[in-house]
This record gives C-alpha cells, sequence and structure tokens, in this order.
C-alpha cells in the first residue's frame, strides 16, 4: 500500500493554502442587532470592516420569512485559513439560537471570504455551479476578480449584480493583499 504521506509536500497539504478575508453577509429587517455582532465576533473575533445597510431590492424571496422592508449589511474579519462549512454550520447555530419564539428566522447569515481571486460563499442548498464541501455545505464563487474590477457570473445573486458591494469587496480584497504582502514580501 503506498505511502499516501509522500503525496503532499513537506510542509504538507495545508502550507500551501493563502489566508482569506472572511465576510458575513447579514440579511434583516433592521440593522444588525449587537448580539448578532457578538456572536459573529465570538466567532470570528473582531470585526475589521463594516458596510452598509442597503435596501435589499433585488429579490423579495426572503420576504415571507424574515419579513418586508430587508436590509443587507456585511462584516469582514482578520484574515485565516478558509473553513467554509465551519463558518455555515455555526452561522445556522446563531441564526438558530436567535430565531423568534414562534418559530423562523429573525435573519440571514451568509458566511463567505474574500480571496485575491474571487467571493466566495456558503449555501446548504446544491446547484451545478456549486461544489459539496462536507455536511450538506457546498461553495460556491460568487463574484470573481479580473481586469482590476469585480465580475459577475451567470448565478451571480441578483444584488451582487448590481455593484453596490463591490468598494467594500475591494477594501477586504485590498487589505488581504496588504496582509499577504507583509508576510511573503509580495502579493497579487
Amino acid at each position: 500500500m503506498p505511502d499516501h504521506a509522500s503525496l503532499w509536500p513537506e510542509e504538507g497539504p495545508a502550507a500551501s493554502i493563502e489566508n482569506v478575508i472572511p465576510v458575513v453577509g447579514i440579511l434583516a429587517a433592521s440593522p444588525c442587532p449587537p448580539e448578532i455582532e457578538e456572536a459573529l465576533g465570538a466567532l470570528f473575533g473582531e470585526p475589521v470592516e463594516r458596510a452598509g445597510p442597503w435596501e435589499f431590492d433585488a429579490t423579495d424571496y426572503y420576504e415571507g420569512e424574515l419579513g418586508p422592508d430587508l436590509r443587507r449589511s456585511f462584516l469582514a474579519f482578520r484574515a485565516r485559513q478558509p473553513q467554509l462549512v465551519a463558518w455555515k454550520l455555526a452561522s445556522a447555530a446563531i441564526e438558530s439560537n436567535h430565531a423568534r419564539p414562534q418559530g423562523g428566522r429573525r435573519f440571514n447569515l451568509d458566511p463567505g471570504y474574500v480571496s485575491l481571486g474571487g467571493l466566495f460563499l456558503a449555501s446548504t442548498k446544491a446547484g451545478p455551479h456549486r461544489v459539496h464541501l462536507a455536511h450538506g455545505i457546498h461553495a460556491e464563487i460568487t463574484l470573481f476578480f479580473g481586469r482590476g474590477a469585480w465580475q459577475k457570473l451567470p448565478w451571480t445573486f441578483p444584488d451582487f449584480r448590481t455593484g453596490r458591494y463591490d468598494a467594500f469587496l475591494t477594501a477586504c480584497r485590498d487589505r488581504l493583499k496588504r496582509e499577504l504582502r507583509g508576510r511573503s514580501g509580495h502579493a497579487g
């Protein structure tokens, strides 16, 4: 039987994984409740970037569950190794722990990350454009960064298509570039 450890470089498989900036999109009928930011802070640490809220008017998909007049805001956190499965499962637990007494979510949390190459989001929904990671959690590239700007894909969510979040995503990407440059002397 072959020695599987010999298939990896000496540093191990995780040595080549670059850090990313974790981001969480928060969709709610009011600004991000302080207890939600506190719960996300326990998971990720202190936010390093905040953005929004913006009117969530690109679709009415969530109105039945979350109510009308929804707003989207974002929190970003210090760079670290990507762990989409853990982040999505923990975000779902936060949603459940803060649900309405009669049931149903009060807000929707969309964890993901910004890398130098794009915005990746976690989802519990399968699709031809999503890759299953583990435990029913899928990853999707929602936007990619090319030609100096955020580029849309056929499946990019309507609110991300508007470009209203691009400045926030660029700030996250720039933060990541500075950190990577500081650690290795260069970044793309």
